[in-house]
């Protein structure tokens, strides 16, 4: 059985691009959004500023699937899959 974790300081540190799902215990979940977010904010400084909208987006699917896991890890159910295709933990 897992520690119950807190979903503000879950979501709170989720705004630090995937960083919530380190605290939860998703180390490679939460280093995978991460660099996607550091590869998007990347390309908004060398490409297009099209990709800082991207990356709020990211943000914002990062932040719901913070609540999402951090449900199922409170809840002692299964980590849902990363946008229901990746079995990433």
């Amino acid at each position: 059985m897992s520690e119950e974790k807190n979903l503000i300081v879950a979501l709170i540190l989720s705004l630090f691009l995937g960083m919530g799902n380190v605290y939860q215990g998703l180390t490679k979940r939460g280093l995978f959004e991460f660099f996607i977010g550091i590869l998007f904010i990347i390309l908004a400084n060398i490409s297009s500023k099209f990709y800082y909208m991207v990356c709020a987006v990211w943000l914002i699917l990062i932040l719901y699937d913070t609540y999402l896991c951090n449900k199922a890890i409170n809840n002692n159910e299964t980590i849902p899959k990363f946008f229901g295709k990746l079995d990433i933990q």
